[in-house]
């Protein structure tokens, strides 16, 4: 084996022995394929295994049913210490455990599709991803901290899914284990989130920064920013500052304090990659329907699809109306026709975004279909979001490979 990917293989001390031998890679990649059992993305580790993309969960979450033992983190770590303070909020605290007279660190990962929560043994070990670097085309990095969960947590996972990765903007998140000393990765990540409108589109995650290449330019120049704001009762979530919304250009006219949080924590505009659709909080909802049922009078209504339910039968010259999502600092997230409507069959389409109730913990969750095939980058250093609009079917052309 050549000495540079023998390097590669081995990347497991401290970024200062390894920058002497070998130039680190500046961004890691893979690809995202979107699952047609759940409602998941999910990219690839360690050659085989399929981790689904979390950007609310706090740390990595791994199947662990073989039974062998694993590495202790101790009680009294400041590491296990980090694990209680992004413990889910839907979930109660776990009791640590004793292993081999060690008390052993214990956490809690939340399922959030059954709405599970399960505790285990808190652990670290290897994680190898791939990078564009023709010379060290997979890189390995070592004591990576992360859930050891049982079989039972996964049972419904799609076959080859071992886990979950969490992307949250907490000290534990993959992202933020791959940052110095580690690999010196910038502390950021981008997504491009593939649609099931072509079975066999693929996507992209990348860790550490651009370039994001996309045929014969670098991504990049396509985004707009705008600034992640943190939620000191929610720390496990992204949010952004949500100023109105807007249909074909009107702004919907809502209670000034419609979008910002309450003395719990609740309310807030975040996103979600495990929520299917953008869900809007009852009385933004019905403000929002009003209008957009107002722009559409002239198209024929028809029988609502769960849990979509406002649905036309689309003529040859409806103009789907066109939805903006106004931020913080003057930027607008132009919400187009093939992010706002859903296809249900040629005469029905629906709108693309749910009534969550009044009891909903956040004012908007903006959901998976509202990502889709759009480039965003979570730019966690600067605090930072930023978005494209939608680039069609195009995420599975970003370089995946060297």
């Amino acid at each position: 084996m050549e000495k540079s990917v023998l390097l590669c293989l081995l990347l497991l001390s401290s970024y200062s022995y390894v920058s002497a031998r070998y130039d680190p890679p500046k961004s890691l990649v893979s690809t995202v394929t979107k699952n047609s059992i759940l409602p998941i993305f999910s990219f690839t580790l360690n050659a085989n295994e399929e981790y689904f993309i979390h950007i609310g969960g706090p740390y990595i979450v791994r199947s662990c049913n073989d039974g062998l033992p694993r590495p202790i983190v101790p009680c009294g770590s400041a590491t296990c210490a980090l694990t209680r303070r992004v413990n889910p909020h839907q979930c109660p605290p776990p009791n640590n455990t004793i292993i081999n007279t060690r008390c052993a660190c214990q956490a809690t990962a939340f399922e959030p599709f059954q709405r599970l929560c399960n505790s285990n043994q808190f652990t670290y070990g290897d994680f190898a991803i791939s990078s564009l670097n023709p010379s060290c085309p997979s890189v390995t990095f070592s004591n990576v901290y992360y859930l050891c969960i049982p079989k039972p947590f996964l049972s419904d996972f799609p076959p080859g899914v071992f886990g979950l990765v969490g992307l949250a903007p907490t000290p534990l998140a993959a992202w933020n284990q791959l940052t110095r000393p580690r690999l010196g990765l910038g502390k950021k990540f981008a997504l491009c989130l593939p649609s099931d409108e072509r079975p066999t589109n693929k996507g992209a995650i990348f860790f550490g920064g651009g370039p994001y290449t996309l045929g014969n330019i670098d991504a990049r120049s396509m985004l707009s920013y705008t600034r992640l704001i943190k939620n000191p009762r929610r720390l496990n979530n992204y949010f952004l500052r949500l100023k109105g919304i807007s249909v074909n250009g009107e702004t919907i006219l809502l209670a000034p304090n419609a979008f910002d949080f309450d003395v719990k924590g609740d309310g807030g505009v975040t996103l979600s990659s495990v929520t299917p659709f953008t869900t809007l909080r009852s009385d933004i909802y019905k403000v929002f329907i009003e209008a957009f049922s107002r722009a559409t009078s002239d198209v024929p209504r028809v029988n609502s699809t769960t849990p979509l339910e406002f649905c036309l039968k689309p003529t040859k010259s409806f103009r789907v109306p066109q939805i903006d999502l106004e931020l913080a600092d003057g930027i607008t997230w132009k919400m187009l026709s093939a992010n706002s409507m859903k296809k249900i069959s040629e005469d029905v389409a629906c709108l693309a975004f749910v009534n969550g109730g009044d009891a909903v913990a956040n004012a908007v969750v903006i959901g998976m279909y509202q990502m889709e095939n759009t480039l965003l980058e979570f730019d966690v250093g600067r605090s930072a979001f930023g978005f494209s609009s939608s680039l069609g079917l195009v995420c599975g052309d970003f370089q995946t490979r060297p």
